[in-house]
């Protein structure tokens, strides 16, 4: 019973989530720009303007470096028993050897859940071990917003690629998207098609009125900005 009502809420947040990412998106085709987000702590640099908080899943992509440390020594004793201490050493440094080789392939690392802000020029990522780190829009080279299976990835010009993941990615991925390619194409990046599309419909009954209305009867459709819900 208990873990039916986990899927059952998991799956009524991933609606809700899914549903900020189209208001998001509705809310910047009409060319409207993000609301600010007020912050305590954090100094951002000058100009710079927080849009968003929120948590999210994090990893990076690289190899490790290879290294290991090499059995050796000298054996005495007879014949016998020297043969065996040196096949058992070799047998170390060979099983050594295999894990260096396997550990320098490519693969996501670092796997932890962070505390995010995206901002009108950065991502910043909170991770235990090395505090507040910026990932710039300016240095992004590769933009692969996948909400549909709640991943985003970046790879960048001099950094191992990132790659964010949770709830929150419909809202980043379309937030993102404006960001990285700019008013004017990020409406046409292909993996927020699903949300671009849906926020482009009219809206109809009851949610359709509930972030306002504009005169003469026109509708105000406000992107539900977490932390004021």
């Amino acid at each position: 019973m208990g873990k039916r009502k986990d899927a059952a809420e998991l799956a009524r947040r991933e609606r809700e989530e899914w549903q900020l990412g189209q208001d998001w998106a509705r809310w910047l085709m009409g060319g409207n720009a993000p609301q600010p987000l007020t912050l305590y702590g954090i100094v951002l640099e000058q100009g710079e303007t927080a849009y968003l908080q929120t948590s999210a899943h994090y990893a990076r992509l690289y190899g490790g470096s290879g290294r290991y440390t090499q059995s050796g020594g000298f054996f005495f004793g007879n014949p016998g028993m020297v043969l065996g201490m040196m096949a058992a050493n070799a047998a170390v440094n060979s099983s050594r050897k295999a894990a260096a080789r396997r550990d320098m392939q490519l693969m996501w690392r670092d796997l932890q859940e962070v505390q995010l802000i995206a901002t009108n020029y950065r991502l910043m990522t909170h991770l235990a071990q090395r505090g507040w780190m910026s990932f710039y829009y300016s240095a992004v080279q590769e933009f692969y917003p996948d909400p549909a299976n709640w991943q985003i990835t970046f790879g960048f010009q001099n950094a191992e690629p990132l790659q964010l993941g949770g709830l929150a990615v419909p809202t980043l991925s379309v937030l993102t998207a404006w960001s990285v390619l700019g008013a004017e194409r990020w409406q046409t990046e292909p993996g927020i098609q699903a949300l671009v599309q849906a926020a482009a419909q009219p809206q109809v009954g009851p949610g359709a009125q509930a972030h306002g209305e504009l005169e003469g009867g026109q509708q105000q459709n406000l992107p539900r900005i977490p932390g004021q819900d």
